[in-house]
């Protein structure tokens, strides 16, 4: 599988998960165990380091490890956190215009 197949498949679920826990349908724990099951399923990509990162990509490490870093409390109550990882989400499943300055990197 292409680092570019995985982050499209991957970022409609992130997506859902985190559009799941912010409408309470489900809990932390399940968004968190989502997270874990991603970075399992990515020591399976082969030959990561020799494919270019996409604008894609990288706003979907950084919504990853930014869910990881606020936790659950700040992820649903602190609005500065919630409205960017909105904007973000909202790139990662309409693709549409998000700032350049994002700098998530692959594990």
């Amino acid at each position: 599988m292409l680092v570019s197949e995985f982050v499209n498949e991957k970022s409609k679920q992130l997506v859902f998960y985190l559009e799941a826990y912010w409408a309470d349908n489900i809990a932390f724990k399940e968004l968190d165990g989502f997270i874990w099951d991603v970075l399992e399923e990515w020591t399976n990509i082969k030959n990561a380091e020799r494919q270019v990162y996409s604008h894609r990509e990288r706003i979907f490490w950084h919504v990853l490890y930014q869910v990881q870093f606020v936790g659950g409390h700040s992820l649903r109550h602190e609005d500065s956190v919630r409205s960017e990882l909105q904007l973000y989400t909202l790139y990662l499943k309409e693709d549409t215009p998000c700032t350049l300055d994002v700098v998530g990197m692959r594990p």
